[in-house]
């Protein structure tokens, strides 16, 4: 009975998996989420003790409980209104889904099989956004965080995915040409290619900021492999290549100029440098609670009385947040509480893995994420923030898994010396 319980369990995670970057089918993450808990607590797994002697875990869920009190404490209305149900709902799954992922009884082989399986995920959004340059298609609600189309959300969240897939196709093609496994890297080379140039190929669903974090974990990963002697030059070539890139495209010109003129000329206009002027908005506000915050009630609110006061900071956009997740958290749950998700992150990033892939796709993905965040609110969007809670979850059960089944190995080895010595 419980080889077909742990092979539907595998098939609920997959299902998850496939299902979270688009919208449609992201709407049934919470019936999918509720049915693997009920298997996995049908299966008898659930351990509360080992949870809770896990650091990371606590660390992570210390910093939520910590960001739902700080209704406690807010300055405005601190009842249900809608940024507050959306500050509560961004984690809602967290305590669900990684206690119920650290619960399964995966081999380690199954967990890096979903690893590989959530980079192919966005395969459809690719599929799209070359079709869309063609002219095939037109899927227009790729732009859209209410578009018609029933699959793909605001290419910010689409392009999410892809990032993580890129990197971890990044990351084989290395992997593999270290190992001199050419086949495979061969194959690597065309993933990573496909991956990163749907992220600009179509005009309208073309994510700077993706990019730019792209080219940045792949200069972080000769770091990994490279002997010290061979790393300048590497480097050097990764680092003039994407300057290169820089230079030459129009798209990431055009945020440079914006970036630039909100700084020289105090004028804060285009996509760059309405960001600038949201993050020195948030600096002040962060500034009258630094401590612990002002909550997650009224944030918008007051950044809205703000921008009444300040209108050059602003470019006439109804939501009023500030475009970058590291100043939201601040401002929301000030230092005591950056210093929490900062200690989880720390703990996280120590956790130690023997295989040397997911050790580094963990290191990786995890900066990448941190880097993001300077530029949108993805601890705060609920595919990105769950996404990430999976992410986490995966990777926590894989140490548990390659501890156990490293105990199992060194069991079995004893048994077969003293059974050879006997």
């Amino acid at each position: 009975m419980y080889k077909y319980l742990d092979y539907l369990i595998y098939i609920v995670l997959i299902v998850i998996v496939l299902f979270l970057p688009y919208k449609g089918m992201y709407n049934s993450f919470k019936t999918f989420a509720v049915i693997l808990f009920l298997l996995v607590l049908l299966r008898g797994q659930i351990n509360i003790k080992n949870i809770l002697n896990n650091k990371i875990i606590m660390a992570l869920f210390g910093f939520i409980l910590f960001t739902y009190l700080s209704l406690l404490w807010t300055e405005g209305d601190p009842s249900f209104v809608g940024e507050c149900k959306a500050n509560i709902n961004r984690f809602k799954y967290y305590f669900l889904l990684i206690i119920t992922i650290y619960s399964i009884p995966f081999t380690t082989k199954q967990i890096k099989s979903i690893f590989f399986i959530m980079a192919l995920a966005p395969l459809y959004t690719i599929a799209i956004y070359y079709l869309n340059a063609m002219g095939i298609t037109d899927v227009k609600a790729a732009i859209s965080f209410n578009g018609e189309d029933r699959f793909l959300t605001h290419y910010l969240i689409n392009n999410f995915f892809i990032l993580y897939g890129a990197i971890y196709f990044g990351l084989v093609l290395v992997d593999n040409i270290i190992k001199k496994n050419y086949k495979i890297a061969l194959l690597a080379v065309f993933a990573t290619l496909v991956y990163f140039v749907s992220m600009f190929i179509d005009e309208h669903a073309s994510a700077r900021l993706m990019i730019l974090v792209f080219f940045m974990s792949m200069l972080m990963v000769p770091l990994f492999y490279i002997k010290k002697k061979y790393l300048i030059v590497v480097m050097i070539v990764l680092l003039v290549s994407s300057v290169l890139f820089v230079k030459n495209s129009q798209n990431m010109q055009k945020g440079i100029k914006t970036f630039s003129t909100a700084l020289s000329e105090d004028k804060y206009v285009g996509s760059w440098g309405h960001r600038l002027g949201y993050a020195l908005v948030g600096m002040q506000i962060f500034q009258e609670n630094p401590v612990f915050g002002r909550g997650i009630s009224d944030v918008r609110e007051r950044t809205m009385v703000f921008a009444k006061e300040n209108p050059k900071y602003f470019i006439g956009e109804r939501e009023r947040h500030f475009h970058n997740e590291h100043i939201n958290m601040l401002v929301q749950v000030g230092l005591v509480g950056y210093a929490l998700f900062g200690l989880f992150i720390v703990l996280f990033l120590r956790l130690p893995l023997a295989n040397t892939f997911l050790h580094r796709l963990k290191f990786i993905f995890v900066l990448s994420f941190l880097l993001i965040m300077f530029g949108e609110h993805y601890l705060s969007i609920g595919q990105t923030s769950s996404f990430f809670a999976l992410f986490i979850a995966l990777m926590l059960l894989y140490h548990k898994q390659e501890l156990l089944e490293g105990e199992t190995l060194t069991k079995r080895q004893d048994t077969y010396a003293i059974k050879s010595k006997s």
